[in-house]
């Protein structure tokens, strides 16, 4: 059943130019019936991150973490982290394995507010991923990456050791208004959404939500993935144009 208080909702990913889909480090994640999306970046650098953040994602989605329990959440999504078993014999693999996966996470939530009656939203954030808001038509709001000049080559990053530190996790929050426009994107997308301007991929994400497949973006992606130079990945979601009375 379509959530009555969203239009709608697209994912799309693509791997880097060059690359295989088996190959992509990114994952998406959503269950629009309890209003919930994430998105994660494996690190290429560490061992089987793309299975690392489709677990990073999906445990978000399963059970959303606050700021009084974000520890917590993370030590119970690394004990249920099962890496693939793997047949690579290469002198490097074992070394690999034992340093750990790595990724970025961005978690999106909604809830049915009261006064005003709308969207309520909070949002986390550990590394470059980010999340904008479009309305009408405007960039509202960018987190936790503002400008094209603040992406590096170190993000933060989620790590699947259990003896390692993870970096403190960036939180937001706020009201959505009706018609709002939701883009959650790794660091190479947000970056050129950056850098570009909104426009493009907001009125791509607009024809992909009210057609209801996510081809317009997936067709964008494709044709900007040589100049990102990496994997990209992308969820829209577009609030309804007026709010329900509540279910």
């Amino acid at each position: 059943m379509p959530n009555p208080y969203l239009q709608g909702w697209v994912a799309a990913s693509v791997p880097k130019a060059g690359s295989n889909a088996e190959e992509n480090e990114d994952a998406t994640a959503a269950d629009s019936k309890r209003v919930r999306f994430a998105l994660a970046d494996g690190a290429t650098e560490g061992w089987q991150s793309g299975g690392w953040a489709q677990h990073l994602a999906k445990s978000y989605i399963a059970k959303p973490p606050g700021p009084a329990n974000f520890q917590e959440w993370l030590a119970s999504v690394r004990k249920n982290w099962t890496p693939r078993a793997s047949t690579n014999e290469a002198w490097y693999a074992e070394v690999k394995a034992e340093q750990g996966s790595f990724a970025t996470l961005l978690g999106l939530e909604f809830r049915l507010g009261s006064d005003p009656p709308g969207l309520v939203w909070k949002a986390v954030a550990v590394g470059d991923s980010c999340l904008f808001v479009v309305r009408r038509g405007k960039l509202e709001l960018a987190f936790p990456v503002d400008s094209a000049a603040a992406f590096g080559n170190q993000p933060p990053l989620v790590a699947s050791g259990r003896e390692r530190t993870c970096p403190e996790p960036e939180w937001l929050a706020g009201w959505s208004e009706p018609g709002d426009l939701f883009l959650l994107a790794t660091d190479a997308v947000a970056k050129f959404l950056l850098e570009s301007g909104v426009n493009r991929i907001a009125v791509t994400a607009e024809k992909a939500i009210a057609s209801g497949t996510a081809t317009p973006l997936v067709e964008l992606l494709e044709e900007l993935r040589a100049r990102l130079n990496d994997d990209a990945s992308i969820i829209a979601i577009r609030v309804a144009d007026s709010t329900p009375r509540p279910l």
